[in-house]
Order: C-alpha cells, then structure tokens, then sequence
C-alpha cells in the first residue's frame, strides 16, 4: 500500500497557483530514525533537522538512539535499537558508524556485514523504508591515535577518502542512500578555511558543524533544496555562516544526486530538458520510479512516457509538473520552461548557472562571466524586469521583492533560466 503520498494540494486562486508554483515542492511529512553515536546526539543533530523541516514547510517526526562510541555491530546486538527498528512506519532509519570503523582496513570483512544486516532488519519490518547511511568526516588533522599503524588515515584527506568510499560501499551493499555529510564538510572546509566546524577534540563538531549535517539531512530526506527568508538557524550561528554551509551543500548536493540517491529504495522526482524552437524534449532524472505522469502546464493531455518530447503551440512560460510512483510512495517536481521564439537550441534546466546567493537581497554573482553573452530577468508572467550585469554581478535594486528568471544566453548560442528569490 502506498503511504505519505505528497499531493499538491488544489489551488482556488490564480495567485496562490503561483505562489505554489514558485516554490521547489509541497509541504512534506516523514517519518526518520536516528541511529548513530555521539556525531548523532552532539547538539542535538535530529532536533535541528527538524526545526529546519519545520522553517521550510516541512514536518520531521523523528527518534534517536545514539550511544556514545557504538558501533555498527553494536547497534545491530542493541535491545533499544532493534525495538526502534520494530516499531516501524519509518520513511527512512538512517545509520552511522562509528567514527573511525569505516576508515579501518579490516571495514569490509569485519564491519560492513553489520550494515547489510541492519538494512535487512529494517527491511524485514517494512520494505518502503530506505536505509540511509551518515557519511561523517574525517578528523581535522587525521586520527592521531591510529597513526603509527595506519598511516593512511594520519591525515584528514586520507581518512576521509577512506570514509567516503566505506560509506558508498555500504550505500551499495545495502540498496540505501548516502547522506553526504563528509563530502560537504570536505567542500567547505576547503572554501571557507577561516570558519571552524569542529570542537577542540578535533573530532566532534561545534554548533556549525553541525548546522552543517542538518542541512545536508534536510535535502537528503526531503529530496530538495532550502529557500524561503525565515530558514532556521541556531541563534549563535552567524547568518552569514548558515548561508554559506547553505549554498555549499545544496552545489554538492544537486552536482553529485546520482550518486548519493541511486541505491535507495524512496521514489523522488527529477528531469532536465532542451528547448528548440517551440519543441522541448524532457529527459527524466527520477530514482526509484516506475510510473510517471507529466503535465505540460499548456491545458493539453498528460503524458505517462518517462522521457516525453512535447510541442508548445506559443511561447511563452510554463510550469511542467512530474508525478513518479513505485510500490511505496510517490512524489513530484515542478519547473518552469520557458519556451523562446528563436531557433537556437537551449538548456532550460539552470544546471550551467552558478548564481550566489540564492535567495538574495539586491545583487546576484554569476559564475563564468567570460562566457556569457547577455542576462535578462524576468517575472514568472514572462515580464522582463529593469536590472544591470557588470562585471558578473547582477543588480536588481530596482526590482520588487519575489520570484524571478534569470536567463543567461551564452556565447555558443545556447540559453539557461534559472529561479531566484529577492527578499
């Protein structure tokens, strides 16, 4: 039977349409199980899930069990683990190793069969559950502890490409997904060497660290990006901060999807597609699907192809919904293609566009200035707006708060739109 269907609810009124419409999703409900150690239970890592959850819409119910120090052996032996396991209904029991086990080289023989059998415990209990594995980080300057004996993961990058892969690996063994937590606290520790993410131990993260995790949880869970002018942060995070772990974790999040998404059981919605003339030929990116519904925003019949062409009579901006199902659940994505009368071939989708911030307040940067030719923003009726690009950056000061296009025509002739949000 299928469960937690997320059904865009009807809209009455033309304005609401769009306001919904605006927006990456409907408001989602899940239903998760915390099962980690202390990388889990330091500042209360499920809580800030699911206050973020709540900024954005969204609904997190959610229980933990987190022993210091617990191993994925010890979790699978663990009374107060299985009984949460039991008690089912989860939408995902999400698992952590401890810190250093997967970066160990005894990991595949002596470890990783502990994940297959919590996953095949999970799955006993309920099918539609997705077993999702918390990629954790590496130690800031490598596990000193260990160094003698194991001399590649006596440095931060030996230890976490150690992680990451353990941590793939038991994403695959186990037909679950990866929670990339590791992978964007490498990106950021990289990109913004003056902000600290971790305590003193050099082991367990400070409150932005684990801000960071959150985030990287609230995209993996609800399959979609965190937008809006209230979004939650702790209130001795620097706003400033919160953006960037933001902006990091949603780059990585989207660039990689594939391959942290493509094992796991959770049914989640995706496409791109290219527009030529009035023509656009959608290309379905969707995990875990097999049935599919798209409508094409222009009043003409619904398609059940996974990977539709469709002809638009005008131009014109139109919203193109995606509903997938599978056995357990189903989900659905929106977006606007914008259909040019010009006989250029496009790529509609924004993926070339590398605009921060996003959401923004008057100016946008744009990556790749070199290449492009021209920039134009428009309203989501298709109303260009009175803005300027210099030097990369896009100053939209005399513009209203609200969505907006911003549309990129390259210098190769191709043209990319993508939505932002000025608050």
């Amino acid at each position: 039977m299928i469960r937690n269907l997320d059904l865009p609810k009807i809209a009455v009124f033309v304005l609401l349409f769009v306001l919904i419409a605006s927006a990456q999703s409907f408001g989602k409900k899940r239903k998760v199980l915390f099962i980690g150690n202390s990388y889990t239970a330091t500042n209360n890592l499920p809580l800030m899930v699911s206050q973020l959850a709540t900024s954005q819409g969204d609904t997190l119910i959610f229980d933990s069990n987190a022993p210091g120090g617990y191993t994925l052996q010890n979790h699978f032996t663990n009374p107060t683990t299985r009984a949460k396991i039991a008690a089912g209904g989860w939408d995902f029991v999400i698992i952590q190793a401890q810190s250093q086990e997967p970066a160990f080289p005894d990991f595949v023989t002596d470890r990783l069969p502990y994940a297959v059998k919590l996953d095949s415990l999970i799955n006993k209990i309920d099918s539609c559950t997705e077993t999702m594995f918390y990629m954790t980080w590496g130690r800031k300057n490598g596990d000193a502890s260990n160094c003698a004996s194991l001399p590649e993961i006596c440095t931060y990058a030996g230890m976490q490409n150690l992680l990451s892969a353990s941590y793939l690996t038991m994403a695959k063994s186990a037909k679950g997904s990866v929670a990339p937590v590791g992978e964007v606290w490498r990106k950021f520790r990289a990109d913004h060497t003056t902000i600290e993410l971790y305590n003193p131990d050099e082991s367990h993260p400070i409150v932005s660290g684990t801000y960071l995790a959150a985030v990287v949880f609230y995209q993996s869970i609800f399959r979609k990006s965190i937008s809006g002018t209230a979004i939650y942060r702790p209130s001795t995070l620097p706003d400033t901060t919160a953006s960037f772990i933001r902006a990091t974790a949603q780059t990585l999040i989207q660039d990689s999807a594939s391959k942290w998404y493509q094992h796991g059981r959770m049914a989640t919605a995706g496409f791109g597609f290219q527009v030529q003339n009035n023509t656009v030929n959608f290309e379905n990116t969707s995990y875990a699907a097999s049935q599919y519904s798209w409508n094409f925003g222009d009043g003409s019949p619904e398609s059940t192809d996974a990977s539709p062409q469709h002809i638009y009579e005008n131009a014109g901006n139109y919203m193109v919904q995606l509903k997938i199902m599978n056995g357990c659940r189903q989900d659905s994505i929106r977006k606007m293609v914008l259909v040019l009368p010009t006989s250029v071939s496009s790529e509609m989708d924004g993926s070339e566009i590398r605009i921060f911030p996003n959401p923004f307040i008057n100016q946008i940067e744009i990556a790749n200035v070199n290449q492009i030719e021209k920039v134009y923003v428009t309203d989501l009726a298709g109303k260009i707006q009175n803005t300027r690009f210099t030097d990369g950056i896009l100053h939209t000061e005399a513009t209203q708060k609200g969505m907006y296009m911003v549309t990129v025509r390259w210098k190769d002739g191709r043209i990319s739109n993508r939505k932002v949000l000025k608050m």
